[in-house]
């Protein structure tokens, strides 16, 4: 059976029909599956700011939010959430490897794509799925400076449940961007936005080096995804209240720096 479901993901994830599925949401015609994709998905209606103005469910799906609905939870060491979604795994790295789904470990330095990963050894991470239905544009957690940025090429696999339960090491092969922040006060702490069947796209919003400002916009996907923190050792102390399969929002209290 898990070979069956195997060949399935392999055979849905090809390149080419990615971009038939790009194409055809991009298009007009598409915006006819606006509505059904609410009612399937279950959309809050409520925040969905402008319902007719959508030119295609793309469109729709990197729709905006109202500001006043994702508060920025105040302090300057505190840390929130880039994202709306479902935590999926969370813990302290042991030495060089994280577990970021059912006991699926990942290696540090593979998953970021960087020879030198020794500040997020024993760090604390946390791995957050967007599922269709949520707000799909990614927020700064903290104020801090992008010290480093790339885009690592590879596979576009489902990264729901299905998805991470059947392909081996996903985070590690799917297509993804990796971004090192660096805080004021010198804490380090690397954004993994994971690409995923469907996605066209993996936009990010800011330039080389830029000090970017806690809760402001840094990019967006285009279907399916996931966020992945990683935290520099012994700097960041998390919340209480986190917990696996936790939904959270964009702008929550996740933890703080040390001070």
């Amino acid at each position: 059976m898990k070979i069956l479901r195997k060949a399935a993901i392999y055979t849905i994830s090809r390149k080419t029909l990615g971009k038939a599925f790009n194409i055809a949401c991009r298009s007009r015609l598409s915006k006819v599956f606006i509505r059904p994709y609410i009612r399937l998905y279950k959309v809050d209606r409520k925040e969905i700011r402008h319902p007719s103005s959508y030119k295609s469910l793309t469109d729709f799906f990197v729709r905006d939010i109202d500001p006043g609905l994702r508060p920025i939870a105040k302090g300057r060491s505190v840390v929130v959430s880039p994202v709306d979604g479902t935590i999926v795994d969370l813990g302290y790295a042991q030495e060089n490897q994280i577990i970021l789904a059912k006991n699926n470990s990942y290696c540090l330095s593979e998953l970021l794509a960087l020879p030198d990963v020794d500040c997020f050894r024993g760090g604390y991470y946390i791995n957050i799925y967007l599922s269709p239905k949520n707000y799909h544009r990614i927020h700064m957690p903290i104020t801090a400076k992008i010290i480093h940025h790339q885009y690592v090429p590879g596979q576009v696999f489902p990264v729901n449940k299905l998805g991470i339960n059947t392909i081996k090491d996903l985070f590690a092969k799917n297509r993804r961007t990796c971004t090192i922040f660096e805080t004021e006060e010198g804490s380090k702490f690397a954004l993994i936005k994971v690409g995923a069947l469907g996605v066209g796209k993996i936009i990010s919003s800011f330039q080389a080096h830029e000090k970017i400002t806690k809760g402001r916009e840094i990019g967006r996907f285009e279907f399916g995804s996931t966020v992945i923190l990683i935290f520099q050792k012994d700097l960041f102390k998390p919340a209480k209240y986190l917990a696996a399969n936790q939904q959270i929002k964009m702008g929550q209290k996740i933890g703080s720096f040390l001070e």
